[in-house]
């Protein structure tokens, strides 16, 4: 038993020393053509609409824009995006309220995130509705606000988690190479930092493209149930805000999404997204980079940032695994009829319904 048990330290330490050489940098032009046509198409510059001027007033609320600014397929007012917006102040609670009119919230955030929210004046006496899967469903369980009545009621807040622990983990296990998985079952019994700072190698090598990628595959019943209640609002014309913790990641993803269903061209996505490199530079991954010491390991000049080739590479992973934007949200149950309904509903201006 030694003997074995000295054979598997033996292959560990040469796997170790494998997986943590210095990786080869990409030679020039080694570039998905796919990725390089929707990056020469990328134009940074967005357009101001009506909305623009009340949301540059915001002082606390980061990373808030209207996803009008960047696609003429949307009514200004209609659908927009931010950081998490529960830090609102005074000022900030009454421009979202009473001069944006926003009268829902699709929060994004992981259960442990929203466990960390402050007594905000913005979602004070809202209407609560939690997402609770079941199989491959998610059904939204309603609560009742509890307290006096605020100025700021008549909000309804849909939690709706695109990164929660097990299925993050999950999908770790299925996207790191066959060699990594068994280097670290090899090497945990004797050393678990090795191993998991081998699996964490490779969260890094794969970057942002890799988290989006599992955010697609994994959440794809909270995806639905978002954009299910994004059309009911916009049929209703009710203005709506969608968020994560930081505004980048979980909400690039749905608002790429969003932009596809309304016809958005490649390089207008590619402009929402890349707004975001410029005022946020954290991580957010769900709560899981403060619970989990391993996630300490992860590259920050990676994963805090927002640069213009990860959604480049991101909508080419739509194409190719999927056959599209489209194809992808169809697969998730989210139909073309209702795909048509969203963006027939976002593209009507609030004052004619």
């Amino acid at each position: 038993m030694g003997l074995i048990l000295s054979a598997m330290q033996a292959y560990a330490n040469v796997m170790w020393a494998s997986l943590t050489a210095p990786a080869r940098p990409a030679l020039a032009g080694q570039i998905n053509p796919k990725i390089k046509a929707l990056m020469d198409g990328y134009q940074g510059v967005p357009q101001q609409v009506s909305t623009s001027v009340n949301i540059q007033q915001l002082q606390k609320v980061k990373n808030m824009r209207d996803l009008a600014e960047v696609c003429s397929g949307i009514a200004p007012g209609r659908i927009l995006r931010s950081a998490c917006p529960t830090s609102a102040n005074q000022q900030d609670a009454d421009i979202i309220r009473q001069k944006l009119k926003i009268t829902h919230l699709v929060d994004l955030r992981s259960t442990y995130e929203r466990s960390e929210d402050p007594n905000s004046l913005l979602v004070r006496n809202a209407e609560l509705q939690v997402s609770k899967r079941q199989g491959s469903m998610t059904q939204m369980e309603k609560f009742e606000p509890v307290g006096e009545q605020s100025a700021h009621s008549g909000l309804t807040i849909h939690h709706l988690s695109l990164i929660e622990r097990s299925r993050y983990y999950k999908a770790i296990l299925l996207k790191i190479p066959f060699a990594t998985s068994a280097y670290a079952l090899a090497v945990m019994p004797f050393d678990s930092f090795k191993g998991k700072s081998a699996i964490m190698a490779e969260v890094n090598k794969g970057g942002l493209p890799m988290l989006y990628e599992m955010i697609l595959e994994t959440s794809g019943p909270e995806i639905k149930c978002a954009l299910e209640v994004i059309t009911e609002a916009a049929e209703a014309g009710e203005p709506l805000l969608f968020f994560c913790k930081i505004g980048k990641d979980r909400t690039g993803v749905l608002a790429a999404l969003l932009l596809s269903c309304c016809g958005a061209k490649p390089e207008e996505i590619i402009a929402d997204y890349h707004r975001s490199d410029s005022v946020i530079q954290e991580i957010a991954l769900g709560g899981l980079e403060k619970e989990d010491k391993e996630l300490n390991q992860i590259d920050q000049a990676v994963f805090s940032k927002a640069p213009a080739e990860v959604m480049a590479a991101t909508l080419s992973h739509l194409d190719d695994a999927y056959g599209g934007a489209a194809a992808y949200l169809q697969s998730i149950g989210f139909t073309r009829e209702q795909q048509q309904r969203l963006a027939k509903a976002l593209a009507v201006p609030i004052s004619s319904q």
